[in-house]
């Protein structure tokens, strides 16, 4: 009979470690967050002190292009890094995410990849940063999902990042992203971030940190920074590249 521990420990070890190492990076973009140092215990996302994202819902008519980036992220599921017409992206949660913009015929700047702050600075200068809202093909950043810079402290601003697939009906957030080695889904629901499964026993928020020393794990909910929407390109190419 198999262990039920080690099936746990299985599982843990696959859906949490979202750890996103950045490739090198130039200047860093400015974030609300980037000069904190704060040694509480609490995320970064979820202090009473952390700034609210509130700009408008784009009313750009580009619900086609944001379904083809959708679909794209459904179809980069998996444990393979994604390729659009010979161009192997990076297989880290950055990569993944232009590569599924690149797949859906909407790249997002020139030839590779920016990292998870560069993307978040890309959004910022042509788009729309929000805590509601979310749209099929938004990007969807986190904080402290890895102590990226090694001091031990939840300090670590837009350490991750996905693309939003669908929105259900009761407000969970449907997203893919690269964690744990591989391409997956994930739930998130930012009205209830403490949440990780409801009364009925279904996901309402993913673990997305594991515990470590005395800090708890932390979810999706509660690392949870904005959803981004990218202006794109109304006549953006109709079809999805070629894997």
């Amino acid at each position: 009979m198999t262990n039920p521990r080690v099936v746990v420990a299985v599982v843990w070890s696959v859906l949490v470690g979202a750890g996103c190492t950045p490739v090198a990076v130039g200047v860093r973009p400015s974030h609300p967050l980037s000069a904190r140092e704060d040694r509480d215990d609490a995320p970064a996302s979820a202090r009473p002190t952390r700034p609210w994202f509130d700009d408008a819902v784009p009313d750009d008519d580009a619900d086609d292009v944001r379904a083809r980036i959708a679909a794209a992220a459904a179809a980069s599921l998996g444990e393979r890094p994604v390729v659009v017409d010979g161009e192997r992206f990076r297989f880290d949660c950055s990569g993944v995410a232009a590569g599924i913009y690149a797949r859906a015929g909407v790249p997002l700047v020139g030839h590779g990849a920016p990292d998870t702050k560069g993307l978040y600075a890309l959004v910022a200068a042509r788009g729309s940063l929000r805590r509601s809202h979310p749209l099929p093909g938004d990007l969807v950043f986190f904080d402290d999902t890895w102590d990226e810079n090694g001091n031990g402290r939840d300090d670590d601003p837009l350490s991750h990042v996905g693309v939003v697939e669908r929105v259900v009906d009761d407000g969970v957030v449907v997203f893919v992203h690269r964690a744990g080695g591989r391409i997956l889904r994930s739930r998130l629901d930012p009205a209830h971030p403490d949440d990780h499964q409801d009364a009925a026993g279904r996901v309402r928020n993913h673990w997305l940190r594991a515990a470590s020393g005395s800090r708890r794990a932390r979810t999706t909910g509660e690392l949870f920074v904005a959803f981004g929407t990218l202006a794109v390109d109304r006549e953006a190419p109709r079809r999805l590249a070629r894997r």
